[in-house]
């Protein structure tokens, strides 16, 4: 999608490309397809400069709260929508295959947020989105779940896990968004709560659609994590020392990034910085075990759009009483990006890779994309960059490891550790790290996990 939009926005490719595109969409036979399609258009003019042509609003044959809110946002007017909907019959019985797909060919949430729609109102929103999920069969007769995701992982093994779309996930996608306007059109549902609740379903969250992939220079080498605590401790440090020789000014403050990858072996690398404050009741040589917790649960920062594709996201900061480790007396100075505006295409980035500063203290901080990365601003001063880059080799990963890219968080200057302490205040700074090693024998087995974690201070 990426690829596409660049070709939107470059004059020579551009008018081969629209032509492409918008026969795409006019063939498309689910309302989720073409939103897909939409998203590409709508990443080439927020970030290439593209135009587009009034001939986009009438390529839409699945309309959609969804595709209606893109073409508002491009400047185009919506078709008049909601014919062929309708509510489900009342002998109508849930398909076994709907509730078998759940939580395997898409994620739950999508059922889960009709069902608490259902619980606050008594209306039948999970029975109609069956209902939508029945008819849509149609629309793919001959295949409905389309083809086999192994044909793409078998030949690397055991235990792998696929970066893949599911033709079962866009049928039920298509069928919570045509609820949600069955609702609204028969059951008096708001179109402000309507439209918020498509939300769920965006293919890319505005924030990151431009992310581009970037491979920093000072990336580590390839044998520097092989070895006890010491080695790995080594070689974190040399690894901060390249980030100094690249960026004087700027600090590592998280990082996480896969950093060998072979049929083997792999080697996945974190890395969060840390603040203490005096009265720790942990001795510094337990803190790695004791914050262990910290990479299975992580912090999510709070997270909004003022509207709802516009490409800069706001954060609340969470306060320190929330974000500090009671016993350590200690907080990480990087948390990672809420589930808001989710983005369900965008699943090597969620939830351990979009770092972003948790700077208690601060009412707020805005998130925008700025070429390629994003540039985190609080109280209108740029204080950390966030970049990520593709580290894996193909559409599927070991299960163990967090994604298939990189991702790192750098400061501007030290504005980003000066929001908490009063002046005179002890505070230490740590790192946190984690290095996760995955072994197999044979081509074909699944891989063991070894982990190793530790703490240095800075």
């Amino acid at each position: 999608m990426q690829e596409l939009a660049v070709r939107l926005g470059e004059p020579a490719s551009r008018a081969e490309t629209q032509t492409a595109l918008l026969q795409f969409l006019r063939s498309r036979k689910l309302e989720a397809e073409v939103v897909e399609g939409l998203c590409i258009f709508w990443m080439a003019a927020r970030g290439r400069g593209y135009s587009p042509v009034a001939e986009l609003a009438s390529s839409i044959p699945k309309p959609s709260l969804l595709s209606d809110l893109y073409l508002d946002d491009l400047g185009l007017s919506p078709q008049a929508g909601g014919a062929g909907l309708k509510e489900a019959p009342e002998d109508f019985e849930i398909p076994d295959d709907f509730d078998r797909v759940q939580g395997v060919d898409l994620p739950r949430m999508f059922r889960t947020a009709l069902s608490r729609l259902e619980d606050s109102t008594g209306l039948s929103f999970v029975r109609q989105m069956a209902y939508e999920w029945a008819e849509n069969r149609a629309a793919y007769p001959d295949a409905p779940y389309q083809g086999d995701p192994w044909h793409f992982t078998r030949s690397l093994g055991d235990g792998f896990s696929g970066q893949l779309s599911a033709r079962a996930a866009l049928r039920a996608i298509s069928a919570y968004l045509r609820t949600l306007a069955v609702a609204k059109q028969f059951w008096g549902m708001p179109a402000d709560l309507a439209g918020e609740r498509a939300l769920l379903a965006l293919p890319v969250h505005p924030t990151l659609a431009l992310l581009r992939p970037r491979r920093p220079d000072w990336f580590p080498g390839r044998t520097d994590f092989d070895g006890d605590a010491v080695s790995v401790e080594a070689a974190l440090r040399a690894l901060l020392d390249r980030v100094k020789t690249v960026q004087p000014d700027g600090e590592l403050i998280a990082f996480s990034s896969p950093v060998v990858m072979s049929m083997g072996q792999c080697v996945e690398v974190s890395l969060v910085r840390w603040s203490q404050a005096v009265g720790s009741q942990v001795e510094d040589a337990d803190l790695g075990a004791h914050l262990k917790a910290f990479w299975r649960r992580g912090q999510a920062l709070p997270s909004a759009g003022l509207e709802p594709l516009r490409t800069t996201t706001i954060l609340a900061p969470p306060p320190l009483e929330r974000l500090a480790e009671v016993k350590s007396k200690a907080w990480p100075m990087a948390g990672t990006l809420d589930f808001d505006r989710l983005g369900y295409l965008q699943l090597d980035l969620y939830p351990s890779r979009l770092f972003l500063p948790t700077l208690p203290g601060v009412d707020q901080m805005e998130v925008t994309p700025r070429d390629g990365q994003l540039e985190v601003k609080a109280e209108g001063q740029v204080i950390a960059d966030f970049g990520y880059w593709n580290a894996g080799w193909g559409p599927a990963r070991p299960r163990q490891l967090s994604g298939n890219c990189g991702s790192a968080l750098i400061s501007r200057g030290t504005v980003y550790r000066e929001s908490v302490g009063s002046e005179g205040e002890m505070l230490r700074a740590f790192y946190l790290w984690q290095v996760r090693t995955l072994h197999r024998s044979g081509s074909f087995d699944e891989f063991s996990e070894t982990l190793a974690m530790g703490t240095f201070f800075v």
